[in-house]
């Protein structure tokens, strides 16, 4: 007696009616989500908004110098993206800064640890950079440091933290004069082996020390001006149950030389 499967077929007929089936099933979802009736949904598309025209601001240009930047990236303010639109980051915050790296670019090292100093003292220009374009800021929020590398070598904290404590009005004069000079005497050491690996002329050497202390002094400036000044918004005043300090005067008596 032949061998039927399901609904009276045998196995080689069952197999072929689940082909037509299945390739029915693919046919239908083809046509009903290839958009003959309604697009793609988002989730299956990852957001790429297929079927739709891009709008000319969120369209993505390479500027001269190669970096890609998506112009959708200005929501940021008036002062312009942090990091993408050139190197260093927030190189339109400080011209010296921008300048000083532009001198090593196309020079050609003479040692091996020219290009590693100058990626290094690319990291630390555009961290004062975006310092000072946080601290000038009216929005008074953590934005354009909050990406900035922490590196043990020239930071005592993350600067977006140095950052954070100068909005608060909580961070000290010391500790400010403390990250001042560190990033002051890692650029300093920075410019010298520069200078030294690519071989520049006294003039120049001049120019590049002159370029970083106008950048550490123009970012001190805005620093100490901005952090130190004010009242401290976090436990500034004492509320009406803190100890407050006392005294009446009317109190003492005259003073004869004795007690």
């Amino acid at each position: 007696m032949e061998d039927t499967g399901i609904f009276g077929l045998n196995p080689s007929a069952m197999a072929i009616v689940l082909i037509v089936v299945a390739f029915g099933i693919w046919v239908a979802y083809t046509w009903y989500y290839g958009g003959a009736t309604v697009p793609l949904p988002s989730y299956a598309i990852g957001f790429r908004n297929e079927g739709f025209e891009v709008p000319e601001f969120e369209k993505e240009e390479e500027d001269s110098e190669g970096f890609r930047d998506r112009k959708a990236e200005g929501v940021e303010g008036f002062g312009g993206v942090a990091n993408g639109a050139g190197s260093p980051s927030c190189l339109r915050s400080s011209s010296e800064g921008a300048k000083l790296v532009n001198m090593f670019k196309d020079k050609n090292p003479l040692f091996e640890e020219g290009p590693d100093a100058l990626r290094e003292l690319t990291v630390l220009v555009g961290k004062l950079s975006c310092f000072k374009k946080d601290l000038v800021s009216p929005s008074y929020i953590v934005n354009a440091t909050r990406m900035q590398p922490y590196s043990t070598s020239h930071d005592i904290e993350p600067i977006a933290e140095t950052t954070a404590r100068c909005f608060a009005k909580t961070i000290s004069p010391r500790d400010l004069g403390l990250s001042l000079d560190k990033w002051n005497s890692r650029g300093e050491l920075l410019v010298k082996k520069l200078c030294t690996s690519y071989s520049l002329k006294s003039d120049e050497v001049s120019e590049a020390q002159a370029l970083f202390r106008g950048v550490v002094r123009d970012v001190s400036d805005v620093a100490r001006s901005s952090c130190l000044a004010g009242e401290p918004s976090i436990a500034g005043k004492p509320g009406p149950r803190d100890a407050h300090p006392y005294e009446k005067p009317t109190e003492y008596g005259t003073y004869t030389g004795y007690y």
